[in-house]
């Protein structure tokens, strides 16, 4: 029979053991669960529905480049392009919401789904995370117009209705949109200014510059060379506040015209991605915009810098998609 005393010894040590185990277990246990709340823990694919080497592909993939830093992990950058955008932001909503593919929010994401039956996709099917975009529409003028003022252009629109030649992009674009907003801001129909298609702002004020067209409604960095040259009038920005770069161009409320439109960019998700996930992302993505070497990219492309996170994003796309609607409607594009 074993002595009480080296009874006692063996009875302890195999508590001892069994406590040792049992810690080690959940050790075990926990290191898993531990990985699997960590974030990223592989490489993210950032979705861009238009080309490489445009001006929405550069923004992306330079912000791209500053979130792997913060964030530990790759981040490829993939161009799903066609149907104005739509086949990216298809693919982007039917991607996994697990926070590991996001997606770049054009101004087109409130437009496609009016003018096109078979595009469904809207803002309603993601997740919003970032506006980091904003380059508002302008009234600009031919120098040689006989209207040289905000007040004139307006007075002579009123009085020659369909005389005035208008540009800046596509039927149905971003641009042809606000300037049947401003129309409509004003008191005047949308067909007040006959529309000339161009294939952009460059062919527009070449156009502009040889006679042929006497207004553009394009972004101030895309006109702010005819302004500098002194070929072109900028009589008002659709905006909430002047562009620092041209500030004696007063903002179309300031004139009495409320009216903010222009194109935009953002990023978001598929729905569904769960919140600390989406948050990881929004901290990674004001962290890289708040870095010196990307507001100096925005800045030397013209780039307007305007920063709206989650629901305040949501609720500026939805009013985004509600005013171009229903300016698209007037125009007699929606379907």
């Amino acid at each position: 029979m074993m002595p009480a005393k080296q009874y006692i010894g063996v009875f302890y040590m195999k508590k001892i053991l069994a406590a040792a185990c049992a810690a080690a277990l959940a050790v075990c246990v926990s290191l898993p669960a531990q990985a699997a709340d960590k974030f990223p823990t592989h490489a993210i694919t950032l979705i861009c529905p238009w080309g490489a080497g445009g001006g929405s592909d550069a923004q992306v993939r330079f912000l791209a480049g500053l979130m792997e830093k913060d964030l530990g992990q790759p981040i490829k950058v993939v161009n799903k392009t066609g149907g104005g955008g739509a086949v990216g932001w298809s693919a982007l909503a039917r991607s996994k919401p697990d926070g590991y593919t996001m997606g770049q929010l054009t101004a087109e994401l409130a437009m496609d789904h009016w003018v096109t039956p078979s595009v469904t996709v809207t803002y309603k099917d993601f997740d919003p995370l970032c506006l980091m975009n904003e380059d508002p529409a302008t009234v600009t003028i031919s120098a040689t117009a006989p209207y040289k003022t905000y007040d004139e252009f307006v007075k002579y629109l009123k009085e020659n209705p369909g005389k005035v030649r208008g540009a800046a992009t596509s039927v149905g674009g971003i641009w042809h949109a606000a300037m049947g907003m401003w129309l409509k801001a004003i008191g005047l129909p949308v067909t007040t200014i006959t529309y000339i298609p161009t294939s952009g702002s460059a062919e527009s004020y070449k156009e502009m510059a040889a006679g042929g067209i006497d207004s553009c409604f394009t972004s101030v960095p895309e006109s702010s060379t005819m302004y500098k040259s002194g070929k072109a009038i900028g009589l008002a920005v659709m905006s909430d506040k002047r562009d620092p770069k041209f500030p004696d161009i007063p903002t179309a409320k300031e004139l009495g015209a409320d009216v903010q439109v222009g194109t935009w960019r953002g990023l978001g998700l598929p729905k569904g991605v769960p919140a600390e996930r989406r948050d990881i992302l929004v901290k990674a993505i004001k962290k890289a915009m708040d870095d010196p070497a990307y507001k100096k990219f925005m800045e030397d492309r013209g780039f307007g810098m305007k920063v709206l996170e989650g629901k305040y994003f949501e609720d500026y796309m939805a009013k985004s998609d509600a005013d171009l609607g229903a300016t698209l409607k007037d125009l007699g594009l929606a379907k």
